[in-house]
């Protein structure tokens, strides 16, 4: 089953570019992933990816991959609400309806 195949942080190669990413959001009902190539989050075809190293190989169990997949900004932002109360904090979140 494609969903048991990738998971967050798996390591993976997209065809034909040959682009490395890091597995962002799991399979949805139509085997599309979200990765992130560069910086930036795409939707890809889970026929286009293969697995170089899974998560697990990876990181630890309790890794925090927000420290990959958020900007520093918004890790700063949520570093300090969960500190203090500060009005001035903002985290801005991706419009995540296209995946």
């Amino acid at each position: 089953m494609v969903s048991d195949s990738f998971h967050m942080g798996d390591s993976v190669r997209i065809y034909p570019q040959k682009a490395i990413g890091i597995v962002f959001k799991e399979a949805n009902e139509k085997g599309e992933l979200v990765v992130q190539i560069q910086g930036k989050k795409q939707l890809i075809s889970h026929k286009r990816i293969k697995l170089i190293t899974p998560a697990s190989q990876l990181y630890p169990d309790d890794y925090d991959f927000s420290i990959i997949f958020d900007t520093k900004e918004n890790r700063k932002a949520r570093h300090d609400m969960n500190r203090k109360y500060s009005p001035d904090s903002v985290i801005e979140y991706e419009d995540q309806s296209k995946w």
